[in-house]
């Protein structure tokens, strides 16, 4: 850290009756002041390279305030039941303009809007990967097996077939799944 001192100063100090220091007196202090984890580390080597504050207290960090949540838990929603419907909405007719806008959705995934473009259903993946919400149903509740069932449905006159082994898994993982094109069987 320091540069020696000239020969000529040495001898003038020795002369007024100072004691020449054979040990680096920095080292010696930290050696004596610094903790023995910070010795372990090997600091004290290091001392050309950074700069070592004596005198000045280290900064205590601030500490963050905890920020405040903007949504509700599960179970608060549940205890506020809004995941419960009210009777007025299990009426059919308020589902109806959820029915048109699913048209809508359809025609622009399948590309139906292009009337110059004919329609392939063979080459359409998006029919698989497409939401369903929407699509009109009959209100009876049957238990269909997808494995081996061929489906059908139809917009603006355009037939589309689905084959029930392509629904066999969640709709999360079909919407990532990559699906070979398969012909028509006739059952």
């Amino acid at each position: 850290m320091y540069s020696q001192l000239d020969p000529k100063i040495t001898d003038e100090a020795r002369n007024f009756g100072f004691k020449a220091v054979k040990d680096d007196f920095v080292a010696n202090f930290l050696k004596a002041t610094l903790p023995e984890k910070r010795l372990r580390k090997g600091e004290i080597e290091n001392l050309e390279y950074f700069k070592q504050n004596l005198d000045n207290k280290p900064i205590k960090k601030r500490k963050l305030k905890e920020s405040k949540r903007k949504s509700l838990t599960s179970r608060e929603r549940r205890k506020l039941k809004l995941f419960d419907i009210p009777k007025e909405g299990h009426k059919f007719e308020t589902y109806l303009p959820m029915h048109d806008l699913w048209k809508e959705y359809m025609k622009q995934t399948l590309g139906l809007t292009d009337k110059s473009k004919p329609f392939d259903q063979y080459n359409c993946e998006s029919i698989l990967k497409a939401d369903f919400h929407g699509c009109f149903l009959t209100d009876q509740v049957k238990c269909i097996p997808k494995k081996g069932s061929v489906f059908m449905f139809e917009i603006d006159g355009h037939y589309i077939t689905l084959y029930g082994n392509n629904f066999c898994c969640q709709p999360v993982l079909r919407s990532t799944h990559k699906f070979k094109p398969k012909k028509y069987v006739a059952i």
